[in-house]
């Protein structure tokens, strides 16, 4: 293997988040919204694909931003104050809580649901029960 070869880990991480109670000054703040998201994911050394983002009238969007350790959903509820996060990464466990500790401090939400999930997306349980020459993905990055 070449210095540019990934093994991804057979744990990835999932956080899903609904925060409620930020400024609506920053709620509605789309464009500033978008630039801290991307900003906090280069500064974890995520990898941006594409980014795909659609504007609500009157107000709220969708983002998504594919990885190339997976995805990023964020959508925002102006009218109910709220803002719904949702990060996969395959890197491993704990990979995608600085992402949403950054985004959560800018945000100031005053409440939020938090779910964590580190999931084994490659294989079943029973393979790795059953099985130890399973063989983790191989991600080649450029």
């Amino acid at each position: 293997m070449d210095n540019n070869t990934h093994i991804s880990p057979l744990m990835g991480q999932e956080i899903s988040c609904v925060m409620r109670e930020i400024n609506p000054s920053i709620l509605t703040d789309n464009q500033k919204i978008k630039d801290v998201i991307i900003k906090s994911l280069k500064k974890c050394e995520f990898g941006i694909l594409n980014t795909i983002y659609h504007e609500f009238k009157p107000y709220g969007m969708t983002l998504m931003i594919l990885l190339s350790e997976s995805h990023l959903a964020v959508h925002t509820y102006p009218e109910h104050n709220a803002f719904y996060f949702s990060l996969y990464t395959c890197r491993g466990p704990d990979d995608a809580e600085k992402t949403f500790a950054e985004i959560r401090k800018f945000l100031g939400a005053k409440e939020f649901s938090f779910v964590k999930n580190d999931v084994v997306p490659l294989v079943n349980k029973q393979s790795l029960d059953h099985s130890p020459k399973v063989q983790p993905l191989l991600r080649v990055r450029s």
